[in-house]
C-alpha cells in the first residue's frame, strides 16, 4: 500500500491534474466503451485529404496547445494578476485557426465552369450543420461569454494599501480586483485584463465558423452531381468543423472555470484563538462573494478541460479510422460507380 501511495504521488507530481492531458487521457481511454466512430469522410479525394489533415493534425494541435498552456500555468506563478489572459483562450484560438486553414484549403478544389454548374438556391450557413451540435456549441459558447462578461462586470480597481487576500500579485491600478465580502478586502483574477481576450477569441471563432459553413454550403456544384452526394459531403464537412471548434470551446470553458472558481475560493480567518505560544487557528472563516459556486465551478473546470482534450484525441483517432475506411471503400468500389462532384485528382 505504501508503494502504491508513493507511486500515485509520483505520477501526480509528474502529471498534475491541472495539466490538460492528465485527466484527458483517462477520459479518452474511457471513451472506448463506445468504439463506434463519430465522424465519416466523403469520397472526393481532395476534400477527404483536407478533412483528414484537419481532423487528425488539427485536433492534435489543439491538444498540444491546451497541454502547453496548462503546463505553463502549473509551473509559473501569476505575478501580475492577469498572466493567464492569453493562455485560457489559446485552445479556442488554435481550433479556429485549424478550421480557417482547412476552409482555405477547400477553396483550392477546382470549381466547375459556369456552363457545368448546377443551379441551386442560396442556402443559409447552417443548411448542412447538425442542429444538435449547433445547440451544444451555442450553449457552450453562451456559458463562456456569460462567464467572461460576469467577471469583467464585477471587477474594480483597488487602493494600493487595501487589504488583499488569496493569491496576491504585484499591485496594479488596472481593474483586476473583485470585492471580498462587501468591501472587506480584494481578490485578484477578474476584469477585462483577464477575460477580454477570451471574448475576442470567441467572437473570432463564431465569425470564422459562420463564414466557413456559409461558403461551403453555397459552393458551386457540377450539374451531373447527385443531390444526395452533395448533401453528404457538405454535412460531413460541417460536422467535422463543428467538432473541432466544439473541442476548443469546451477546453477553453474548462480553463476559464478553473480560473474563476479558484479565484473565488479565498477564505479569511477572523478571531484567532491561540493554542500555544506560537500557534493559533481561526474560529471564524469569512468567504468571498461567490464562494458557494466557486468550488463546483473549479471542479467542473477540471472536468471540462479534460473532457475537451479527450474529445479532441478521440476525434483525431476517429478521423484517421474514417480515412482508412474511405480508402478501402474507394479501392473496393470500381471507379465508374463512385459518385463524383467534379474531376478527381
Amino acid at each position: 500500500m505504501n508503494f502504491l501511495f508513493l507511486f500515485v504521488h509520483a505520477v501526480q507530481d509528474l502529471l498534475p491534474l491541472e495539466l490538460a492531458i492528465t485527466f484527458g487521457l483517462v477520459l479518452f481511454a474511457l471513451s472506448w466503451v463506445r468504439p463506434r466512430r463519430m465522424v465519416s469522410l466523403p469520397q472526393t479525394r481532395l476534400r477527404t485529404a483536407t478533412l483528414t489533415w484537419a481532423g487528425v493534425a488539427g485536433s492534435l494541435l489543439v491538444v498540444v496547445v491546451a497541454t502547453a498552456v496548462s503546463a505553463i500555468a502549473v509551473s509559473t506563478s501569476d505575478v501580475s494578476g492577469y498572466d493567464g489572459w492569453w493562455r485560457r483562450p489559446a485552445p479556442l484560438f488554435a481550433a479556429t485557426l485549424v478550421v480557417a486553414a482547412a476552409a482555405v484549403a477547400l477553396r483550392r478544389i477546382p470549381l466547375p465552369a459556369p456552363g457545368e454548374r448546377s443551379i441551386v438556391p442560396r442556402r443559409p450557413w447552417h443548411a448542412f450543420a447538425s442542429r444538435t451540435l449547433l445547440w451544444i456549441s451555442g450553449i457552450t459558447a453562451t456559458l463562456l461569454a456569460l462567464t467572461a462578461v460576469w467577471q469583467i462586470a464585477i471587477a474594480r480597481t483597488a487602493p494600493e494599501d487595501g487589504p488583499f487576500f488569496g493569491n496576491v500579485p504585484d499591485y496594479t491600478n488596472l481593474p483586476i480586483y473583485m470585492s471580498f465580502n462587501s468591501g472587506y478586502g480584494y481578490l485578484s483574477g477578474a476584469g477585462w485584463p483577464n477575460h477580454l481576450a477570451t471574448l475576442v477569441a470567441l467572437a473570432l471563432a463564431c465569425t470564422v465558423f459562420f463564414a466557413v459553413l456559409h461558403t461551403d454550403a453555397n459552393r458551386p456544384v457540377f450539374a451531373r452531381s447527385t443531390a444526395s452526394s452533395v448533401r453528404s459531403e457538405r454535412e460531413l464537412t460541417a460536422r467535422l468543423f463543428t467538432f473541432i471548434l466544439l473541442g476548443g470551446l469546451i477546453t477553453t470553458l474548462g480553463a476559464v472555470w478553473m480560473h474563476t472558481g479558484s479565484s473565488g475560493q479565498a477564505l479569511v480567518g477572523l478571531d484567532e484563538q491561540w493554542v500555544s505560544d506560537n500557534q493559533s487557528y481561526p474560529r471564524i472563516l469569512v468567504a468571498g462573494g461567490y464562494d458557494a459556486i466557486a468550488r463546483p465551478m473549479n471542479l467542473l473546470g477540471y472536468a471540462l478541460q479534460a473532457g475537451g482534450v479527450a474529445f479532441l484525441l478521440r476525434l483525431a483517432v476517429d478521423t484517421a479510422r474514417a480515412a482508412l475506411a474511405t480508402r478501402r471503400s474507394r479501392i473496393a468500389t470500381p471507379e465508374h460507380e463512385i459518385s463524383t462532384n467534379g474531376p478527381q485528382r
